[in-house]
């Protein structure tokens, strides 16, 4: 079969290791991450920033393996979410220059929060980051964007950076950086007692104890209106913690 490729100008979100485009292949819309020449040294950087905080917070903490990175956007690790209830986009290809997705037509989540969603979407995400917790995973890199959005669901994507852990440390870098990936939206309050919910219904429990620390070192780094997100890390939220 001879295989078509039409690319849309449109960008399906911003990521520092690759360039992410909506195309058309063999008549269906695909996602295409091609990786950026800066791609390792990206890697490199994140790696060694989450060393940095769990050492900075006394909980010295291996970040997942460099040599996992590739293998955990694979089948297998696919499947292993799958088992755990945490769905994923189906992969179509993948090879070291490019990673072809299907298409999710709502989008990430962070612009669906932005536009107005309502709080499921969030409790959703948290339901999905406790079941990754009780699996014993660890996605590391759990901003909203890598939550794509379908109706009523949630799928996870860009699983690059997740490892096999259980640890405070790692469970806490989950809860916070996607707390830090929201700070900036007026509704914040809402998102945050939204995803706190859904994680405490499905796992029993609080956050970990140093999400709300974890959110405030990421969120310079995260943050697109540091006037909101300063007022929003000012709210009282020790009651999501335990």
């Amino acid at each position: 079969m001879q295989c078509t490729h039409t690319r849309h100008a449109s960008v399906y979100f911003v990521n520092w290791q690759r360039d992410i485009s909506v195309e058309e292949r063999d008549g269906r819309k695909v996602v295409v991450k091609r990786n950026k020449p800066t791609k390792a040294f990206h890697e490199y950087i994140l790696l060694c920033t989450y060393t940095f905080i769990s050492i900075f917070l006394a909980h010295p903490s291996a970040p997942p393996a460099a040599g996992d990175i590739a293998r955990n956007e694979g089948k297998e690790m696919r499947s292993a979410l799958e088992k755990a209830g945490i769905p994923t986009p189906r992969l179509v290809s993948m090879t070291e220059k490019e990673l072809v997705e299907e298409y999710v037509d709502g989008g990430d989540l962070y612009r669906a929060l932005a536009a107005g969603a309502g709080s499921a979407l969030a409790q959703e995400a948290g339901r999905l980051t406790a079941l990754a917790h009780a699996a014993g995973f660890a996605f590391t890199d759990n901003k909203a964007q890598n939550f794509l959005v379908q109706g009523k669901s949630l799928l996870r994507t860009d699983l690059a950076f997740l490892q096999k852990s259980s640890s405070t440390f790692a469970r806490s870098m989950d809860a916070g950086s996607f707390l830090a990936s929201v700070v900036d939206l007026p509704s914040y309050r809402e998102i945050e007692q939204a995803f706190y919910r859904g994680y405490r219904l499905e796992l029993g429990k609080n956050l970990p104890y140093l999400s709300l620390v974890i959110r405030n070192i990421l969120t310079p780094g995260f943050s697109a209106d540091g006037k909101i997100a300063l007022r929003n890390m000012m709210l009282d939220s020790s009651g999501v913690i335990g």
